[in-house]
């Protein structure tokens, strides 16, 4: 695909007066008031079960897994008195590339004091192209590292600068140079991780530089998740987006090495890698030539397929043509690296059947109470584990407009922890929608808190990001971990458990002994702050000084194609 740089689209939109005169009404004028009925257990029960069932094989895009899923989506959406939200088809396609990569080498380093250093695939490397090529070949290319791979004008910080990687392997840290610090002060927003810090802007900036590979390390703090996320999700079929060069702009290989292993080779170069990793952090940081060559070929095997968003639509009464929108992403991995025992099949059970289906109870429930006076949309999306395809081919080619759009709420897994004391909003400041959250929340006795790991990344890892990127304000919230039964230490030990041992793995399966009183109590919200939306005459912003308040400026004045 053709990458546009992130600096790019915030440069270009704040050439627009944040000051537009936009037609949003008063932001502090009393919110509607919401009741929200009852939801359906059931509903929220079934279709998790279903959808994350052996016969849905993991709900990969292009699989019979996708197409059983859209026959789920369309017959529920049906039942629940959703009309189809493209014309008259429940469908958008979203054209995709199919890459399986097969036979793949070992990644082999040359040149250092320690001879060849030979990496195996899955256990120690993992490697895939989104080139169309049935083969890839990377030959004696020579390894530069490029600190956190960043180049952000904006900030006067290009790791790139100096140095030209022209058909070289590049290799890259995650995360972006403020991790660790304890404030959210500093070049990177501190603590909190930026779209910079996202292996996917990586590979991206990876692309612009010309580079012929990109690797990044692997370590489980920064990256938030172990080697067994990374290696169950990078290996088996990848998915990206059809462009009408075939992927020619894209590096011939994208992947991730271990840490330890990139010690070695680092130590085979007469480098420390501790050292540069505490240089990379600091501005002005020069790239470093390794003085080594990697070498990995595999076959690459090609199908294009057209994987589908399902989209339903509640037309609203009196304001049809302003929408409010949920999305929650129905793929899951499909077939994966196996557990101990065999199992290979990555259900996504929490992540994300649990949101699939609550766009099932939601809609039902929201059809009960009768059409708001805003049109509701029930989005779900393809794709989100490839790297959010489905919701960004939506916002780029939107089926109502994103002008019109007033906002929306994006549901990614449903902790089955029980029911918590807060709300933990992922990007919590960005916008109005806090407004809005906070008195769904105040009504269910419960409190809205930060994110307590904006470290890790997650407002850029769902699919409310595709919105946010083209101005649309989306809240993302999920149930926190200060639990009713047995406080924080409980609830931050069961997220913890789940990271470590189901996160995109095959044992993220649905059980029948899950306690569901938490979800039924957080859908409950989700409800009441869409619903809420939906009723008033309101166009919550961004609120000033972020990033995305310009790019929703330019939109409402009318000066977007969207």
């Amino acid at each position: 695909m053709k990458y546009v740089s992130f600096a790019v689209i915030i440069a270009a939109a704040l050439s627009v007066s944040a000051c537009n005169n936009v037609d949003d009404a008063d932001p502090s004028a009393p919110l509607p008031e919401v009741a929200a009925p009852e939801l359906s257990l059931d509903t929220m029960r079934d279709i998790t079960q279903e959808l994350s069932s052996d016969a849905f094989e993991g709900r990969a895009p292009g699989s019979v897994g996708e197409e059983k899923t859209l026959a789920l989506l369309t017959k529920e959406f049906t039942e629940a008195g959703l009309k189809p939200g493209n014309g008259d088809s429940w469908f958008q396609d979203v054209p995709l590339v199919e890459s399986t990569a097969k036979n793949v080498s070992d990644l082999v380093i040359k040149g250092g004091s320690a001879g060849d250093i030979s990496l195996k695939y899955g256990s120690e490397m993992v490697v895939s192209s989104n080139q169309e090529q049935p083969k890839i070949d990377i030959t004696d290319s020579e390894m530069v590292f490029v600190g956190y791979g960043i180049n952000a004008p904006e900030r006067g910080w290009n790791d790139y600068e100096g140095v030209d990687v022209k058909g070289k392997t590049v290799v890259i840290l995650i995360n972006d140079p403020d991790f660790g610090t304890e404030s959210l002060e500093g070049e990177f927003g501190g603590r909190a991780m930026t779209y910079y810090g996202r292996w996917t802007y990586k590979y991206e900036e990876a692309a612009r530089q010309g580079a012929a590979a990109a690797l990044i390390i692997h370590d489980t703090a920064p990256a938030a998740y172990g080697w067994n996320v990374v290696e169950s999700s990078w290996t088996g079929t990848q998915f990206y987006a059809q462009s009408a060069d075939g992927g020619a702009d894209e590096t011939k290989a994208n992947g991730w090495i271990q840490k330890e292993n990139a010690e070695k080779i680092f130590a085979s170069a007469g480098q420390d890698l501790p050292e540069l990793m505490t240089a990379a952090k600091n501005k002005g940081f020069k790239a470093v030539p390794l003085g080594l060559t990697a070498s990995v070929s595999f076959e690459n095997e090609i199908s294009k397929t057209a994987s589908k968003n399902v989209i339903g639509i509640l037309e609203g009464k009196t304001r049809p043509d302003e929408y409010v929108l949920y999305t929650a992403h129905w793929d899951h991995l499909g077939r994966c690296t196996p557990a101990p025992d065999g199992d290979d099949i990555c259900n996504g059970a929490v992540d994300n059947a649990t949101g699939t289906a609550a766009l099932v109870a939601l809609a039902e429930a929201h059809v009960k109470a009768g059409a708001p006076d805003r049109s509701i949309i029930f989005l779900a999306v393809t794709a989100e584990e490839s790297g959010l395809l489905g919701s960004k081919y939506y916002a780029e080619n939107p089926v109502y407009p994103l002008s019109q759009t007033v906002g929306g709420v994006n549901m990614d897994a449903f902790g089955m922890a029980g029911p918590a004391k807060n709300i933990v909003v992922v990007g919590k400041g960005k916008s109005e929608l806090d407004r809005y959250l906070d008195a769904a929340v105040e009504l269910d006795g419960r409190v809205t808190e930060a994110e307590p790991t904006p470290e890790k990344g997650y407002y850029y890892r769902s699919d409310h990001f595709s919105f946010a990127k083209q101005g649309v304000p989306m809240i993302y919230f999920e149930g926190g971990e200060d639990l009713i039964d047995g406080g924080k230490a409980a609830g931050e030990a069961i997220s913890k458990e789940y990271t470590e041992n189901r996160y995109h793995g095959p044992k993220d399966e649905f059980d029948p002994n899950w306690n569901w009183d938490g979800v039924m109590a957080d859908l409950k919200i989700y409800y009441t702050v869409a619903r809420m939306l939906a009723m008033t005459d309101a166009w919550p912003n961004w609120n000033e000084g972020d990033e995305f308040r310009a790019i929703r400026d330019k939109s409402r004045t009318g000066n977007s194609g969207n």
